[in-house]
């Protein structure tokens, strides 16, 4: 499947530090969009983002479900229509997969990302239970709430039921008692608070779809900085830290470039599928002031990051790379 491409606009060190508000901190206010909210650190002493840190929708009130009359109901094209209770999907294999979650709106100024261990039930088990027609295509999920999405049923191979995230049962914000978690998608394809999977031959389009959204909504590669932040202060030492992510592709090179200069290879373990690649290398400074670092990465279809601060976010979400400005004062 192609990865479609933002349009792009490239921009040079002297027009990106003219952008750039001219004081410095060494604290650095949360950001904010209209939509959503980032809360740091991203990853926990485990490598999974605290569940208390995950960002979270703003105009995506949680929605409390009560679980005494909840189920969970599988209908349409398929031979054996089931429903569940909680109690009853508690007592199913239950499966871990560490995944990386990403909002569609999320950029590098502004990441909207986190890296958790979920457990819950492969999709697919149900499905065999199903026993789909032939003419099933595709599933179309609806939550508690009345949000709407749908997934084709080939992309949800490696799917599960999320009951459980980082060991604990899964929280009011993250779509208790049950949410859909599909390695390599955006999170408006992940549905909390799902009550119902309906197998269609033709889908229904979602609030995101209907909107223009991709209707796929693949992952696009990227990549930024955890540390230093924007504007941070730092000493003559400086640990650069960050991650990469590319979806199910793999990330098979991360770069970094101090001042516009060349793009220098980066050491890193390059994570599972699905997963976000995290990285640390040490520089030193030569002398104090202030420096610009940019990063990109390529992934495993050939894929590098172009050389751009800035492009749309619409309809399929953002390659742009990251470009932080931090001082260094000795």
């Amino acid at each position: 499947m192609r990865i479609r491409r933002p349009h792009q606009i490239q921009i040079s060190r002297s027009q990106f530090m003219r952008l750039q508000s001219p004081s410095f901190s060494n604290q650095v206010p949360v950001g904010v969009m209209s939509t959503a909210k980032t809360v740091y650190p991203y990853s926990g002493s485990r490598g999974f983002t605290p569940v208390s840190n995950f960002y979270r929708h703003i105009n995506h009130l949680p929605f409390e479900v009560d679980t005494n009359t909840w189920r969970l109901k599988m209908h349409g094209l398929m031979k054996q229509p089931m429903s569940f209770s909680l109690a009853e999907m508690l007592k199913m294999p239950s499966v871990e997969m560490p995944c990386t979650l990403a909002a569609i709106i999320s950029t590098p100024q502004n990441l909207l990302m986190g890296h958790a261990l979920w457990s819950g039930i492969r999709f697919k088990q149900l499905l065999d239970r199903a026993s789909p027609f032939n003419d099933a295509k595709y599933a179309q999920f609806t939550s508690v709430n009345g949000y709407v999405t749908y997934l084709p049923i080939k992309m949800l191979d490696q799917a599960i039921l999320a009951l459980a995230i980082n060991g604990e049962t899964l929280p009011v914000e993250q779509g208790y008692p049950a949410r859909l978690i599909v390695p390599g998608v955006y999170d408006y394809k992940m549905p909390k608070w799902v009550q119902s999977v309906e197998l269609v031959a033709a889908p229904v389009s979602g609030q995101y779809e209907s909107r223009g959204w991709s209707t796929d909504g693949i992952v696009q590669t990227t990549s930024a900085l955890f540390s230093p932040r924007m504007h941070e202060v730092v000493d003559g030492k400086v640990s650069f830290r960050g991650m990469a992510f590319a979806g199910t592709r793999i990330i098979t090179k991360i770069e970094v470039s101090i001042d516009d200069g060349d793009w220098m290879p980066v050491s890193f373990v390059p994570a599972e599928s699905g997963s976000w690649t995290c990285w640390q290398i040490d520089w030193q400074a030569p002398a104090p002031g202030d420096y610009l670092i940019k990063v990109r990465a390529t992934d495993s279809h050939g894929f590098t990051q172009p050389d751009v601060t800035n492009s749309p976010i619409f309809p399929n979400g953002s390659s742009a790379i990251h470009a932080v400005v931090f001082r260094v004062s000795m």
